[in-house]
Parts: C-alpha cells; structure tokens; sequence
C-alpha cells in the first residue's frame, strides 16, 4: 500500500514511516511538504492512499482536498485528513468536502502502527467510499 503523506512537519512523516516499518514491508510511504509537492507526486504516479494535513503552507488541506476532489480521475484516491486538530467544524468540513475518513494523529508510535493495521485491513476497496458520518472519524 503506497500512502503519500502530505504534511510540512518532516518529523510526523518519520513517525508515521517508522510505524510502517514497524508493522511490515507492505507500505509505502511517500513525502510532499504543500500542495506544489502533493500535486507534483499524484500526476506523476498515483499512491492507494493520501494522509492530508490541515494545517500546510501555500494551501491548506482543506483547499488540496477541495482541488484533488474537483478532478473526477483521483475519485479513487480514498483522502485521509490526518491532523491535530479535534475541532468538529474541521471534521464536518472534511466530510462536507469528500475526505473518505479523519484520523486525529495519534500520540504513540504503537497508536500509529495500529492505524496503518486498521487501513490496510479495510483495504483501498473499502476506504474509498465515504463512510456514515459517525463512523467518519477512525480511532
């Protein structure tokens, strides 16, 4: 499973690869640092996968999922906002605007590893479809 981290805070795409180490060679995780580098990476090949941070430079991950899910050919591409922020107006936005589900980034390398767990067992068939929106943010 490819996921494409998009984030400006290097250090969470080192967890969040060290986690994957953790759990197996079946992921893998690429890098972009704003929108410039998330749409570079997605024309250039497409990841089963995109963790989507709110808070970026040039445009934030509201405004990259707005533009991803205005292209009918990334409607595949299940979008997952991983973010800080708790905030439900953050959350109710993801949904209102097509992000498939929003994980609340987790504090440990073990909560991390066991959320890959949980996507690759769900696998891309089932992350792509929007779920209920009580069963939107993934614990």
């Amino acid at each position: 499973m490819h996921i494409l981290m998009a984030d400006d805070a290097k250090d969470d795409f080192y967890i969040l690869q060290e986690a994957a180490e953790k759990v197996g060679s079946q992921f893998k995780i690429s890098y972009a640092a704003n929108w410039l580098d998330l749409w570079r990476s997605i024309i250039k090949a497409l990841p089963d996968l995109i963790f989507l941070d709110l808070n970026m430079p040039v445009k934030d991950g509201f405004e990259c999922l707005q533009l991803i899910r205005n292209e009918r050919k990334y409607d595949k591409v299940p979008i997952i906002i991983y973010s800080a922020s708790i905030r439900r107006n953050d959350i109710d936005r993801a949904y209102k605007h097509g992000a498939n589900y929003f994980i609340v980034k987790p504090n440990t390398l073990e909560e991390i590893a066991g959320v890959l767990k949980k996507l690759y067992f769900l696998g891309k068939e089932t992350l792509i479809n929007i779920p209920p929106r009580e069963e939107f943010v993934m614990i």
